[in-house]
């Protein structure tokens, strides 16, 4: 099985790390990183033919940026994993911690901050690397022609940093990855009603129309708004006035951060929900303006309005 780190070498070309730094205090959370974050994402098979590739110095060819890419997303995710080890000894005689006379031991605080770098960095490569083998399926068929490529093809939102366009979850991939469910739940509780399957597959394909690029456009706006309306409530989150990220263990020093009280998060889901619904509006516009470019669409929602209506004996109701 290959690796994408595999020496110490390979570790300093993405870390920063002492002169005498044992690579084999890292090595095993190397693998799990591979196949934690990497492997699960992109296949097994197509994980193999990145490692086995050979990266050309200074190439802009979509493998070899994408290697380096994930090279470093393995990198800072092992030394995220590897970081509460660091620095012990697991011995006969119990868990020993290392320190030496010209140094001591880093502050809890700092190595907080450093396991937050590590991991924002890692889950930046990782999202980069993606939007590079989106853009050139045909450098990567493995994935291409995978179950893997098919989940990652039929989200509206692909990408982290494209949710973060719309609405700021400071970057974070693991905040993204644990939003998906919410993104089905939308899109079979809007999209699918309104523009029909044949509409909707038709708007995730690449394309070059401006009309198209308009509703691509919108449907990532409605997505990422009606999101965060559905995530407001839940409780999984944490929401700041400005962002909201996966709800973890605030540290002391963070107390600081102005989190929304419920009444504000009611508002904010309020109005998320609104916002998400005009850009609807907005994108059957365009549909039934185009009708040529969007063939297959059907006024679902009007012509199926008679369907809501009930006879009285002496009204009709909605």
């Amino acid at each position: 099985m290959g690796q994408l780190i595999q020496n110490i070498a390979d570790l300093k070309k993405h870390l920063t790390v002492s002169a005498n730094f044992d690579f084999n205090k890292v090595l095993p959370y190397t693998k799990r990183a591979e196949r934690k974050f990497i492997e699960s994402q992109i296949g097994y098979e197509q994980l193999q033919l990145i490692c086995d590739h050979v990266i050309v110095e200074n190439s802009q060819e979509p493998m070899d940026r994408v290697k380096f890419l994930l090279e470093e997303a393995t990198a800072n995710y092992a030394f995220w994993l590897a970081v509460p080890f660091i620095n012990l000894q697991i011995t006969n005689f119990g868990i020993k911690t290392t320190e030496t006379k010209q140094s001591e031991n880093a502050d809890w605080k700092d190595i907080n901050d450093l396991k937050r770098s590590l991991l924002s960095t890692a889950n930046e490569a990782i999202d980069a690397a993606l939007e590079i083998m989106e853009g050139s399926t045909v450098d990567f068929p493995e994935w291409r022609d995978s179950q893997y490529y098919t989940v990652f093809a039929d989200f509206i939102v692909r990408h982290t940093s494209t949710f973060n366009t719309y609405f700021d979850i400071q970057n974070n991939r693991k905040t993204f990855l644990s939003i998906k469910p919410y993104m089905y739940e939308l899109e079979e509780q809007y999209l699918l009603p309104m523009l029909g399957k044949c509409t909707l597959d038709f708007c995730k394909t690449t394309s070059i129309v401006p009309e198209v690029l308009r509703v691509q456009e919108l449907l990532k706006m409605a997505t990422v708004a009606l999101t965060v309306s559905k995530v407001a409530l839940t409780g999984k989150f944490l929401f700041t006035s400005t962002s909201f990220i996966l709800q973890t263990e605030e540290m002391p020093w963070e107390k600081s951060k102005l989190e929304l009280s419920p009444e504000n998060q009611e508002k904010l889901r309020i109005d998320r929900e609104n916002a998400g619904l005009e850009y609807l509006k907005k994108i059957k516009k365009i549909l039934l303006e185009n009708p040529t470019i969007f063939d297959c669409y059907e006024d679902k929602v009007e012509s199926g309005l008679t369907e809501k209506i009930i006879t009285k004996k002496s009204h009709l109701f909605l």
